[in-house]
């Protein structure tokens, strides 16, 4: 899919470590297809930084603004020194959505853990922010940038029309006052026919072939739309996960299970839409734990193969915990020299993902024989 994105990511150059974090996720975002604009692929704009930095902000669809302390506490003015990209950024951002009248469609909050939730600007809190270190905040995201919804809405149907009742003057015909009615319509259409809330016997005639379906009952799973279409994402997210592992069978043997669990064996699974929507809770804890447990042992057996990565923000995140627990700075001689010795590179940027990774499990270990492991 070829599809013309430009982003800029605004930030703060707090360490030498966030500054790496965020270039793994520009470096990310362009690998993926979206033209990602960062002050650190520039060594000395021509037209000066000021410059770039509103053309960069004017031309770009989406500006990913990075939240830290350090963003926070430049942006608020309390650095008079340090900041000036930072203040002037965020200028433009909120003069940007002064003008729109308080509309935000293109500034995006984006933070590296949830810690730094409380360092989302003020202009920028009323909208979604992405934690890109999380399982789900990078996919989410781009999601976002690409125009991918998880959950797309389903086209406009028609309305459906019941038939009329008969008026029937009060204390007429018997039981009880009212007398029973046959009631007589003809439709014109596709010969697709909904019925709801029909006591006594239906008789139908087509000269063609007749699609009948029957509206779910009020105060059930499958008459709450929003409530039926949740469960279902939840089948659909436990299947492609199962399938990944175990192959065609995987959606059969999911629902062959759903139905022992909840001893519906010798009923289609959808009888569930039938259920009341007090059951729903139960089911959908029941789908996410399955969903929690399927996601679990995928990733233990690809570790096991050696086929699963992290991506590049963990990878930067999780360096730099061992990297603490050692005592040690990713500039310490002892840290570059390793990175030679193992994979003939002077810096951590140098490697590739897949000897990133590996690094970090080197360092893992490290730290294991550090504390007695």
């Amino acid at each position: 899919m070829k599809i013309n994105i430009k982003t800029f990511i605004s930030y703060s150059h707090d360490s030498i470590d966030h500054k790496r974090m965020v270039l793994g996720l520009a470096n990310q975002l362009r690998k993926q297809g979206i033209d990602c604009a960062l002050d650190q692929y520039e060594e000395s704009p021509e037209e000066g930084w000021i410059e770039w930095m509103e053309a960069c902000i004017t031309e770009s669809t989406y500006v990913v603004v990075v939240c830290s302390k350090g963003y926070s506490e430049k942006l608020q003015l309390k650095n008079d020194v340090e900041g000036k990209g930072v203040r002037w950024e965020g200028a433009i951002i909120k003069q940007e959505i002064y003008n729109a009248k308080g509309k935000n469609p293109r500034f995006i909050p984006v933070i590296f853990g949830e810690d730094n939730k409380k360092y989302i600007p003020h202009a920028l809190k009323a909208v979604t922010y992405y934690d890109v270190l999380s399982e789900s905040g990078y996919e989410r995201l781009y999601r976002r940038l690409t125009k991918q919804p998880a959950i797309r809405k389903p086209r406009l149907g028609n309305v459906v029309e019941f038939p009329k009742q008969p008026n029937k003057e009060l204390g007429s015909g018997t039981n009880g006052g009212f007398e029973a009615a046959s009631v007589s319509q003809i439709a014109k259409g596709n010969n697709n026919v909904q019925i709801a809330g029909v006591t006594g016997g239906v008789a139908l005639h087509t000269h063609g072939g007749l699609k009948v379906s029957f509206l779910p009952p009020p105060g059930t799973i499958g008459a709450n739309s929003l409530l039926k279409q949740s469960i279902k994402e939840r089948f659909n997210k436990i299947g492609e996960q199962r399938e990944k592992r175990f192959g065609k069978r995987a959606y059969s043997v999911m629902y062959k299970n759903f139905k022992r669990d909840f001893e519906i064996e010798n009923q289609v699974w959808t009888v569930i839409w039938d259920w009341p929507e007090a059951t729903a809770d139960a089911i959908i804890a029941y789908l996410d734990d399955k969903y929690a447990n399927t996601i679990a042992g995928r990733n233990e057996a690809a570790i096991a193969r050696g086929t699963m990565i992290p991506g590049e923000g963990h990878l930067f995140a999780q360096e730099k915990e061992l990297l603490t627990y050692l005592g040690l700075e990713i500039s310490s001689p002892e840290i570059k020299e390793a990175l030679h010795r193992f994979f003939g590179v002077k810096s951590h940027t140098k490697l590739t993902k897949s000897k990133h990774w590996q690094w970090v499990l080197y360092l893992e270990a490290q730290v294991r024989e550090l504390i007695g492991e």
